[in-house]
C-alpha cells in the first residue's frame, strides 16, 4: 500500500509568532522555519494547536503557509485544515492547497459522526486531491480513530497516514504490525511519548517540543534507529521536565511560546483568551530549559 508520499523525520508543530501589536509576525515565522531546517528537521507543521489555529484568520492561515513554503527548501510543509463540518474543512483544505502546502493535517469531524460518517467526510475531502494526514485527537473531537476505522480510511488514496495523539501505543502497534512505516506515515503527536513511540517503530513525529529542542529530538530518533536506546533515554529524561511544563494544557501554548522567546527566537504572547506566562511559570520554563541543556 505504497502511498503517494511518506513523511519521515522530525516536524516542529510550529508556534505562530505575533508582534507586540498582536499582528502575525511573518518574518519571525520564516526565521523560525529557516532555523529548524538548518538543524535537520524534515519539514514543519503549521496551523495546529501549537500555532493557535483557532485564533488565526483565514488570511493569516494562507499567509502562514505561503511564508513557510517560501523558506522551506527541500522540506515539507504540512498545514492544519481541520474544522467542525465537512463543508468548512473543505474550504480550509482548498486554502492550504492553493497556498502550496504539501499535505493537510485534518482532525476527525467534531461531534456525533459514526464511523460511516467519518469515512464519508474524508472521501469528500479527498476530491481536492491533496495528501491528507488523519489527526486522531479524541480528547478534542470525541471521536477515536481505532484500528478498524483506520483500516477503512487508509484505503482512500489521498489519506497517506495519521498523527496519533490519543496516546495509545497498542493502537500504534496494531497499525505498525499491518502497515509498514516505509509505506504509510504514522506520526506521534504526544510529546511525553517520543521515546516509546520511536521504540515501537514510529519514523516521524509532529512535536511541540521540537520548537525548542529540535536537535535533541532528531538525535533521539537517530539513536533509537541505531539501537542506542540508553543514549536516547538520557535525552528523553533530560527533556521530560521541559516537555511537561510547556505542554500545560490549561495555558497552551503560552508556556511553549515563552520557551521559544527565552531562546531568542520570534514568539510573542498568545492571543486571548490564553494569557501570557506568569513570572512563576516563566521560572519553571527556565528551569526546564536548563535541565535540558538548552540554557
Amino acid at each position: 500500500m505504497k502511498k503517494s508520499i511518506v513523511f519521515k523525520g522530525v516536524y516542529p508543530a510550529l508556534i505562530t509568532p505575533f508582534k507586540k501589536d498582536g499582528s502575525m509576525d511573518l518574518e519571525g515565522l520564516k526565521a523560525n522555519v529557516k532555523h529548524y531546517m538548518s538543524v535537520g528537521c524534515a519539514g514543519v507543521a503549521f496551523s495546529g494547536s501549537s500555532g493557535e489555529h483557532a485564533f488565526l484568520t483565514r488570511e493569516e492561515r494562507i499567509a502562514g503557509v505561503k511564508a513557510c513554503k517560501e523558506v522551506i527548501g527541500d522540506g515539507y510543509v504540512i498545514a492544519g485544515a481541520g474544522a467542525q463540518t465537512t463543508a468548512q474543512t473543505k474550504e480550509f483544505l482548498k486554502d492550504v492547497k492553493e497556498a502550496g502546502a504539501d499535505a493537510a493535517l485534518i482532525l476527525s469531524p467534531i461531534g456525533n459522526a459514526d464511523n460511516d460518517g467519518v469515512v464519508a467526510h474524508f472521501e469528500e475531502l479527498a476530491k481536492e486531491g491533496l495528501p491528507m494526514i488523519l489527526y486522531n485527537h479524541p480528547a478534542a473531537t470525541g471521536i477515536n480513530i481505532d484500528l478498524e476505522l483506520f483500516e477503512r480510511l487508509i484505503q482512500i488514496p489521498e489519506v497517506v497516514g495519521m498523527k496519533e495523539t490519543s496516546g495509545s501505543l497498542p493502537l500504534a502497534a496494531g497499525i505498525l504490525r499491518k502497515y509498514s512505516a516505509d509505506e504509510i506515515t504514522l506520526f506521534t503527536g504526544c510529546d511525553d511519548l517520543t521515546l516509546p513511540a520511536f521504540c515501537v517503530g514510529f519514523k516521524a513525529i509532529i512535536l511541540a517540543t521540537a520548537n525548542v529542542a529540535p536537535k535533541q529530538v532528531i538525535e533521539m530518533l537517530h539513536l533509537v534507529q541505531e539501537g542506542k536506546i540508553e543514549e536516547a533515554q538520557k535525552i528523553y529524561w533530560n527533556l521530560a521536565p521541559l516537555t511537561a511544563t510547556i505542554g500545560d494544557e490549561n495555558k497552551f501554548p503560552a508556556l511553549l511560546k515563552k520557551a521559544v522567546e527565552l531562546l531568542g527566537m520570534p514568539a510573542g504572547d498568545p492571543r486571548m483568551p490564553v494569557l501570557p506566562a506568569t513570572e512563576e511559570e516563566t521560572k519553571a520554563v527556565e528551569e526546564g530549559l536548563k535541565i535540558a541543556g538548552l540554557k
